[in-house]
């Protein structure tokens, strides 16, 4: 792909996207690449559209045929225009395109285009259409850069996590056994505008953990265009909380916060051609519309929408069905009812969903921790889907409660999270510094590398040595590095950690045998 250099006009564009933090990359046309409608995807771009969990090359099969469609937004002359971005590779040498479609539309030879993500959409934005780029009017820029800035300050997992640390965690031999749950429920009716108050007042919880927020815009419109026509919407499924009487939700995140947004004015129905003409581009009311000129509901609209009403189903907690080896039946009975209504799309991963489940003061500390400079050090870049959140979880549990663990070790650490959730202070300040003590400690004598080998996270010497390690520093016994290298050492080479290590490191007897080895290493 050609480049020249910018005029001062798209170098002025350039300059607000870097003002907003706005990741971009550049990309130039030719008329070569608008006559054959072939765009090459440069190393930048792959790059953004990797790191930006957006789409990865590195997996995809040779030839058109195999192409993957993705939402895309063109912004040019003035118009905003929602359509789809082919990305393939081609046969011959698997070089990496891409093309938005209607380009041709938009778009002139010689002209420079930068390209960004917001939210799951491809924004491709025209520097050179002589057209001014202002962030502070009610354009379809200034509405794009909201959502950009409102996802990124109220919701985790979004940011540019760069490569994934690999986590090298095998099945257990050991299977966790089913069981059936005895679970309660009944349906509950409420209009828009009052599940939107209770959201407002958190007598709706949303999840603990965020993927992301992941409907684009015109997915959440069709969404709002459904209701106003009185078509029907699928149910939503909440839990009512034991002890607080809330209601957290199990199912309906996409559709809730939908709700939430549009009623608080932070994005206007897409201008898409799917769209009924008279709803697009339509803020809720005046009150949230973005400025004097923006298009509002008509009254009626207005009306049919807050009245519409959702049918939710609540799961109601049985204290009847608790279990006396595994407490509150009921939570368990949620997870795997939430399990089994997100299957479709991207599977949660189970931390994704013990942070749903069992949020509260414990989830905050978790993720407050994996922000720690020594710990992002021995882990690697943050992880897209929690498995470095897991891993600490991974290690509180296993430093307070090994000598009881059971397999499978997704189970033991749910039960563990769950007793945990609501954490007192004085415990949570006490976990929060061994943990602190420990990383810091052992990435200071041994490096970042300790625990990786290249890109892969090693489980098995993650818990054998900081658990191990975490006991002796209880205990008040004092280290130097050379003393935490040498101890290091002796352990690696122990038979029962080898022993432990060869396989199945899960397994019920295993995990035992090698943090009981480190234990006797570290403190002998």
């Amino acid at each position: 792909m050609n480049t020249r250099e910018l005029t001062p006009q798209e170098t002025k564009k350039i300059e607000i996207l870097n003002q907003y933090d706005i990741n971009y990359e550049l990309f130039f046309l030719t008329n070569t690449g608008l006559s054959k409608s072939i765009l090459d995807a440069t190393g930048p771009i792959v790059s953004l559209l990797k790191t930006e969990h957006v789409h990865d090359y590195d997996f995809q099969v040779f030839g058109t045929e195999h192409k993957i469609m993705l939402p895309c937004i063109i912004l040019s002359n003035g118009c905003r225009e929602e359509t789809k971005v082919s990305l393939y590779r081609a046969n011959a040498r698997g070089d990496t395109r891409f093309w938005p479609g209607r380009l041709h539309n938009f778009a002139s030879a010689d002209q420079v285009f930068a390209l960004f993500i917001e939210n799951s959409n491809i924004v491709v934005l025209n520097l050179s259409d002589g057209q001014p780029l202002n962030a502070t009017d009610d354009s379809d820029f200034s509405e794009i850069l909201n959502r950009i800035n409102y996802e990124s300050s109220e919701f985790i997992g979004i940011a540019d996590f760069g490569e994934e640390t690999e986590v090298d965690d095998p099945a257990s031999s050991e299977l966790d056994e089913p069981s059936r749950f005895e679970v309660s429920s009944y349906g509950w009716d409420s209009d828009v505008e009052g599940l939107v108050k209770r959201l407002n007042r958190s007598d709706i919880k949303l999840p603990g953990f965020q993927r992301g927020f992941v409907w684009s815009t015109l997915e959440q419109s069709r969404f709002i265009e459904s209701l106003i026509l009185g078509l029907p919407v699928p149910n939503i499924f909440l839990a009512q909380d034991r002890n607080t009487k809330t209601l957290n939700i199990v199912d309906g995140q996409q559709r809730l916060m939908t709700l939430q947004r549009y009623l608080g004015g932070k994005f206007a129905i897409s201008n898409s051609k799917k769209i009924h003409e008279d709803l697009r581009g339509c803020y809720y009311n005046r009150d949230v519309a973005k400025g004097a000129k923006s298009k509002v509901l008509e009254d009626s609209d207005e009306r049919t929408l807050s009245d519409s009403i959702l049918h939710s189903i609540v799961i109601k907690p049985d204290v009847s069905s608790d279990s006396p080896e595994y407490g509150q039946e009921y939570n368990n009975a949620v997870v795997q009812i939430f399990r089994r209504l997100n299957t479709g799309g991207k599977v949660l991963q189970p931390q994704e969903v013990r942070s749903c489940i069992f949020y509260g003061k414990f989830d905050e500390l978790i993720h407050d921790l994996n922000e720690n400079t020594a710990w992002r050090g021995l882990f690697g870049a943050v992880h897209s889907r929690y498995k470095d959140v897991e891993t600490i979880l991974r290690f509180f549990s296993l430093y307070e409660e090994f000598e009881n663990y059971k397999a499978p070790m997704p189970s033991f650490l749910d039960k563990y999270m769950e007793v945990n959730r609501n954490i007192s202070t004085a415990q949570a300040l006490k976990l929060s510094q061994i943990f602190v003590k420990t990383t810091e400690l052992l990435v200071t004598a041994c490096g970042d590398s300790l625990f990786r080998t290249g890109s892969t996270f090693l489980l098995s010497k993650f818990d054998a040595i900081t658990v191990g390690f975490s006991k002796a520093l209880d205990s008040g016994i004092t280290f130097d590095s050379e003393k935490i290298n040498l101890k290091i050492g002796l352990l690696l080479a122990d038979e029962d950690y080898l022993d432990s290590t060869a396989e199945f490191i899960n397994d019920t007897g295993n995990v035992k045998k090698r943090i009981n080895a480190a234990i006797r290493i570290f403190q002998g």
